[in-house]
């Protein structure tokens, strides 16, 4: 008999508690909730079913046209008398069947569910075995979890597995290769992590060490630039915290294995030590690593001047951690004594005088300043510029406002950045010092428009853009349209000064040379940006004058572009003709 409507019939609440009573009833449905029902089988009219109680008891139900039949061996049915058991046992069925209806009216995965529920074990195991053979993957993922239930892997068949899942020297760069070799790396990696808690800590610790060795000597020769590797790093490296918390090694001796892993040279691979690992270390292992980094430091010799990058590499990885650490304590004379053994490196010097300011430990900061000049390579002007801004602060804070006016005015001349000339102004304001650095500066700017020499430095702007941002900065908008009329400049700027007009008229042929600058870059962004501009500068109309004069040199825009096809699509599409 089907799980038809005259079936459902027999085993609604109703039909149920006829049979055994009020009290059965309530009983048999309280276990079935529990899930007391560990198991269940159907052939035929008849379901069989094993039902936990205070033994285990084998409950026997049949399906007929007459009705629903049941029995059980505990006491109270004695095989005859429908009973609790017989309850739980319909309603388990019960559920399933709906279950099954539902899972058959669903889609594609759920029909294939249905399918897979109402087939017997055998069939089952079958099926699966031919899927497993016939997938080298799968194969690989049950072969693990078989071994792993049957009890016969253990952590040196783990390691066997580990090496065979990262073989080395495979030179693979194709990310079809590449994704397939961390793909077989997963099982194992999960697998790993899935026996973890029934290995001992150190056994272990010694797996995931030599699985994250193993991956990075693979490394060497597979191109992971498509990041096939990240499932096993991100699963090895919580492993690894996972493992140490476990570890019942004193606080001297965890110390020393993370400074093992730090500078071993495969730090790469481990979470960052020691801050990713504070909760297992605790305040005294703590004190310990830093005790082993210290040892480590005061062991150095002061760095060459001239010393290469991995040399440099070295000395920054061990310093920085002491160095926050002792930021941490707000410890400034730590914190220096650090930067004297790099003080040969001319970003050490100026580092260490900013953070004398900070500190506001004043006469400390002109022999950094002297240290960083004399280590200056001439190599990095930035670098000069900044120990220069540095030695402008020291002044200021001297009372030595003309030297410091004097020194920020030779800054600008380098640089030519707005800010630089802001803070010259301003401070020949605040000390009303004689020297009109404003008219200075316009002065000089202006002497330099019609030279074709290049500032000084390569990232300084333009002499015309540098005069127009200090017009705009101080409001004098006659003079931005005079010079952007006499001169070109930057797109950005004069996008700015298009914004800081208020009257239509004068911005609209400001627009449009924007326009014009961007349809030339002859690409899409720039056609697209071309539009923003009009649509921007067509929402700051005011007059049917206005809008007539955009209207015109919108038709212009498409006289004169009207090779670039894409451009002219999108304008008709913004402005319909």
């Amino acid at each position: 008999m089907t799980a038809t409507q005259d079936e459902a019939a027999l085993l609604t609440d109703r039909q149920l508690a006829m049979l055994a009573g009020e009290a059965a009833f309530g009983r048999g449905v309280e276990y079935y909730r529990e899930g007391m029902v560990v198991g269940w089988n159907r052939k035929g009219a008849t379901i069989t079913a094993d039902v936990e109680g205070s033994e285990r008891y084998r409950v026997v139900l049949k399906l007929s046209k007459r009705g629903l039949e049941g029995g059980c061996d505990c006491p109270a049915s004695e095989g005859i008398d429908f009973c609790k058991h017989c309850v739980a046992t319909a309603l388990a069925y019960r559920a399933d069947q709906a279950e099954q209806t539902r899972l058959t009216e669903g889609d594609a995965a759920e029909r294939i569910r249905a399918y897979l529920q109402q087939m017997d074990k055998p069939s089952l195991v079958e099926a699966l075995q031919s899927l497993i053979e016939n997938d080298p993957l799968l194969r690989q993922q049950w072969s693990l979890r078989a071994d792993a239930v049957l009890g016969v892997l253990d952590h040196k068949a783990l390691k066997k597995r580990i090496t065979a899942a990262f073989p080395i020297n495979r030179d693979l760069y194709r990310y079809g290769q590449v994704s397939a070799y961390f793909a077989r790396a997963e099982a194992v990696v999960d697998q790993l992590a899935e026996q973890a808690p029934q290995l001992s800590a150190d056994k272990c610790l010694t797996l995931v060490d030599y699985a994250l060795s193993r991956m990075a000597r693979a490394l060497e020769t597979v191109d992971d630039s498509g990041g096939f590797r990240f499932h096993c790093e991100a699963t090895l490296q919580t492993l690894h915290l996972q493992t140490v918390k476990r570890l019942d090694w004193s606080s001297d001796k965890l110390a020393a294995y993370l400074y093992d892993k730090a500078f071993g040279g495969g730090e790469d691979m481990y979470p960052e030590i020691p801050d990713a690992y504070v909760e297992a270390l605790g305040e005294v292992g703590m004190a310990a690593y830093h005790a082993r980094l210290q040892r480590a430091w005061d062991a150095l010799p002061e760095l060459p001047a001239k010393a290469g990058w991995s040399e440099q590499y070295r000395y920054i990885r061990l310093r920085d951690p002491l160095f926050k650490h002792a930021e941490a304590a707000g410890d400034l004379p730590s914190m220096l004594a650090l930067y004297r053994k790099t003080a040969s490196n001319e970003r050490d010097c100026l580092d260490a005088a900013e953070l004398c300011i900070a500190h506001e430990a004043w006469d400390q900061v002109e022999p950094w300043l002297t240290r960083a000049a004399e280590a200056a390579s001439g190599k990095l002007p930035h670098q000069q510029i900044e120990r220069q801004r540095l030695e402008v602060r020291l002044q200021l804070h001297r009372g030595e406002a003309e030297a410091a006016a004097a020194l920020q005015w030779d800054i600008y001349r380098h640089t030519r950045h707005l800010e630089d000339y802001r803070q010259l102004v301003a401070m020949a304001s605040e000390h009303g010092l004689a020297v009109d650095y404003r008219q200075r500066v316009r002065d000089w700017l202006v002497e330099r428009l019609d030279q074709s020499s290049q500032p000084p430095f390569g990232w300084a702007p333009r002499t015309a853009d540098s005069l127009l941002e200090i017009h705009l900065f101080e409001g004098r908008l006659a003079e931005a349209q005079a010079l952007c009329a006499e001169r070109p400049v930057s797109p950005s700027l004069l996008h700015q000064l298009a914004q800081a007009l208020k009257d239509p008229d004068e911005s609209l042929p400001l627009y449009l040379r924007l326009v014009r600058h961007m349809v030339r870059q002859t690409n899409n962004q720039g056609y697209r940006d071309g539009i923003a501009l009009l649509e921007e500068l067509r929402d700051t109309l005011d007059t049917s004058a206005q809008r007539q004069a955009f209207e015109q040199a919108l038709m212009q825009l498409r006289t004169e572009f009207k090779q670039k096809r894409n451009f002219i699509k999108w304008l008709n599409e913004a402005f319909p003709a």
